[in-house]
C-alpha cells in the first residue's frame, strides 16, 4: 500500500535513514520515496538508560545502544542523516548584501559574532537563502543561519561512527519538521504554520510562512515535568497511603495522561484519577499558556493576523487528553504528526495504541530521511565518508597492485600533471588579484559604517537632551510574565527590583565604559534554588540559558551564587542574584 503524497525533491526509489538522537531516547526511521509519496520500511525507538545519561564519557555506550537498536529493528542500511540540538546550536535569521555564495559563509560568520557566546570562527556553519529583498537601491539575501559549537558535531559523529554507521549529513530539528510537513502538505501563499515539538525536557516552537522559518523559541517544560509532578504520596480510595516513584509515575502518565475532570476511574493501586489530574494539570496548563504567549508574540512581532496551522509532534503528543485540552484552550484546529498513521508501511505491525504513543516521536527522524539535509547541512566535509578514506582503510591489502599500477602510469601522466598544476597556479594568481581589488573596494563601506555608528551615537546623545522626548523604556508586564514563566518549580524568588544604573556609587560610575552602560536598565532578581548540588547546578544553568534565549531579555548576568546558611531552611540550596537586562522598547 502506498500513500499518495507530493514529491519532496529527492531521488525516488531510494531508501534513506533518519537518526534522531534525543536527550532521553533514540529514534530511527528508514523510508523509501516514490513519485507519489513515501513509505516506511522500518522504524524503532529506544529509551536511553538514566545511568548512561549521567556518564561524562558516554559516546561508547551510546554507540552500543544504537547498534542494538539497528540490530533489533533489522535496519540493514548504514548511511544516516541525523540532527543536533541544545544551547550550543544557534538558529538565527540575517539579512546580508547579495554576494557570491562562496563568500556568504564568512559573511554570515562575521554577522553572528556579536550574538553568539561561543567561538564562531571555529564553529560549524551553514546557511539557507530563504528569499531576496531590495532596499535603498541594494539587493539583499534573507538568510537562515545555523551555527554549531566546534566540539558538538565531532562528538555526535564519533557516536555514529562507533555504532558502525556513516553520516551523510547533519541538520537541526526545525528543518526536519519542516521537511516532513512539506512531504504531506503544500501550503498556499500567506499561510502561517507553527510546529510544536514536545520533548522530554524542553518544548520547541517554530513558525514558518511563505517558505521562511521566521521565529523559534524553546520552552523549559516537557514530558519530564509531568512525570515529576505525579511523583509522590497518594491516599487511595481505601485510605491507604501509596508512594509513586519516578518509574511508576512515567507508567501512569503513559497510561492515563491528563484525566478528565469528572473521571471516576483509579490506577491499579487504587489512586483516584482526579488526584492524578490535580498534579498534572498545572504543568500542562503552564505549557499550553506558553504556546499561547508564543503565538501572540509572533503575531505582534511579525505583523500577522493569524496562525493558520498548529502542528504538534514529539513524545509528549501521545499524552491522553492533551490534544483536547490544547484545542479548547487555544481555540484553534490542531494537527497531530504521526508517521505511522500518515504514511504507508511495510515495517513490523504494532497495535494502534502503541502507534499513538510511538508515531509522534518519529516525526523528526522521518523528516531527516525525507529532507536529507538539503537546506541546512552543518556536517564538515572532513567528517563525511569518502572514497579516499575507504582506500586508506584497505591500503594494506591493495598496496602491491597499487604500487605496480602507479609506477606504470606515473611517467605517462607526469607531464600532464605538471602542466595542470601550472594552469591552476595561474588561475589562483588571477583570483588573488581579484580578491585584493575587492579588499580595497570594501574599505569604503567599512569606513562609511563607522561614520554611521558615530552619527547614531551622537543622535542618541542629542535625543536624551530633549525634554520629555523619551517614553518609559520597559514593559514591566511582559518582563514579569517572562520571569514567572522561566523560574522553575524548585526555585523561589525573594526580590525583584528595577534599576537604571544611576544609583551606583561614584567609583562604579567611573569604571563604566560609556554612557549607555551608566544608564543601563536592569531588573535585579534574587532568590533561592533548593535540591541536591547536581540538580541545583542544572537548574541554575537552564535558568541562565532560558533568560538568554527569551525574546523579552537582552542579556543576563549571574552576580551571586552561594550556599544557604546552615539551618536557614530544612533542605539544602543556594542563594542567587541575577541582573536581567530587558529588551527596551524601540531597540534594534
Amino acid at each position: 500500500m502506498k500513500l499518495k503524497l507530493p514529491p519532496v525533491g529527492v531521488k525516488t526509489g531510494q531508501s534513506s535513514i533518519g537518526l534522531d538522537i534525543g536527550f532521553h531516547s533514540i529514534k530511527v526511521v528508514e523510508l523509501v520515496t516514490h513519485d507519489k509519496g513515501f513509505e516506511i520500511v522500518n522504524f524503532a525507538l529506544k529509551e536511553i538508560p538514566s545511568h548512561i545519561l549521567k556518564m561524562k564519557d558516554r559516546a561508547k555506550p551510546m554507540a552500543g545502544l544504537i547498534r542494538t537498536l539497528f540490530a533489533e529493528a533489522g535496519v540493514k542500511g548504514r548511511k544516516v542523516y541525523f540532527s543536533v540540538s541544545g544551547h550550543n546550536v544557534v538558529i538565527r535569521r540575517a539579512v546580508l548584501p547579495k554576494m557570491p555564495h562562496d563568500e556568504l559563509v564568512e559573511a554570515a560568520r562575521w554577522n553572528a559574532k556579536e550574538e553568539i557566546l561561543f567561538n564562531v570562527d571555529t564553529a560549524s556553519l551553514d546557511y539557507y537563502i530563504q528569499g531576496e529583498s531590495r532596499a535603498e537601491g541594494a539587493d539583499f539575501y534573507e538568510l537562515l543561519t545555523v551555527v554549531v559549537r566546534e566540539d558538538v558535531i565531532p562528538f555526535m559523529v564519533d557516536i555514529v561512527q562507533q555504532a558502525g554507521l556513516k553520516p551523510l549529513g547533519v541538520t537541526v530539528v526545525p528543518m526536519a519538521l519542516w521537511d516532513y510537513d512539506r512531504a504531506i502538505y503544500t501550503p498556499e501563499p500567506g499561510i502561517v504554520s507553527s510546529y510544536i515539538d514536545m520533548g522530554s525536557e524542553r518544548t520547541r516552537v517554530y513558525f514558518v510562512a511563505d517558505g521562511q522559518l521566521l521565529f523559534s523559541r524553546e520552552i523549559p517544560n516537557g514530558g519530564k515535568n509531568i512525570t515529576a509532578a505525579i511523583i509522590g504520596e497518594y491516599e487511595t480510595e481505601g485510605h491507604e497511603p501509596v508512594e509513586v516513584d519516578e518509574i511508576r509515575a512515567e507508567q501512569i502518565k503513559k497510561s492515563f495522561g491528563l484525566p478528565a475532570e469528572d473521571d471516576s476511574g483509579t490506577t491499579e493501586e487504587g489512586i483516584p484519577l482526579t488526584l492524578i489530574r490535580e498534579r498534572a494539570f498545572p504543568v500542562v496548563s503552564k505549557q499550553v499558556e506558553e504556546f499561547y504567549r508564543s503565538i501572540e508574540y509572533f503575531k505582534n512581532q511579525y505583523k500577522r493576523d493569524k496562525v493558520h496551522r498548529l502542528i504538534i509532534s514529539g513524545g509528549g503528543v501521545g499524552l491522553k487528553g492533551l490534544y483536547q485540552f490544547m484545542k479548547e484552550s487555544l481555540e484553534m484546529e490542531i494537527e497531530r504528526c504521526n508517521v505511522l498513521f500518515q504514511a504507508s508501511s511495510t515495517a513490523k505491525e504494532i497495535s494502534k495504541e502503541d502507534a499513538k504513543l510511538i508515531g509522534p516521536s518519529l516525526t523528526a527522524a522521518a523528516g531527516l530521511a525525507l529532507g536529507r539535509c538539503e537546506k541546512i547541512d552543518v556536517l564538515p566535509a572532513e567528517l563525511k565518508g569518502s572514497l579516499k578514506k575507504t582506500l586508506i582503510r584497505w591500503a594494506p591489502v591493495l598496496l602491491i597492485p597499487v604500487l605496480v599500477g602507479g609506477v606504470v602510469s606515473h611517467s605517462r601522466h607526469m607531464r600532464a600533471q605538471v602542466q595542470d598544476k601550472v594552469n591552476k597556479l595561474d588561475e589562483k594568481n588571477v583570483l588573488l588579484s581579484q580578491l585584493q581589488r575587492k579588499v580595497k573596494e570594501l574599505e569604503a563601506p567599512t569606513k562609511e559604517l563607522e561614520n554611521l555608528v558615530k552619527d547614531r551615537n551622537q543622535l542618541k546623545d542629542e535625543k536624551k537632551e530633549l525634554p520629555g522626548s523619551a517614553a518609559f523604556p520597559l514593559d514591566f508586564g511582559e518582563v514579569l510574565d517572562e520571569i514567572a514563566a522561566i523560574v522553575p518549580d524548585n526555585a523561589s524568588l525573594s526580590e525583584i527590583s528595577y534599576s537604571t544604573g544611576e544609583s551606583d556609587d561614584e567609583e562604579v560610575l567611573r569604571n563604566k565604559k560609556n554612557d549607555d552602560e551608566v544608564d543601563d536598565k536592569r531588573v535585579t532578581v534574587k532568590g533561592n534554588i533548593f535540591g541536591d548540588p547536581s540538580s541545583i547546578q542544572t537548574t541554575l544553568k537552564y535558568l541562565l540559558e532560558d533568560f538568554k534565549n527569551s525574546p523579552a531579555v537582552k542579556d543576563v548576568k549571574l552576580i551571586k551564587s552561594q550556599p544557604l546558611d546552615p539551618g536557614s531552611y530544612n533542605v539544602p540550596g543556594i542563594d542567587f542574584e541575577l541582573y536581567v537586562y530587558p529588551t527596551l522598547r524601540g531597540s534594534v
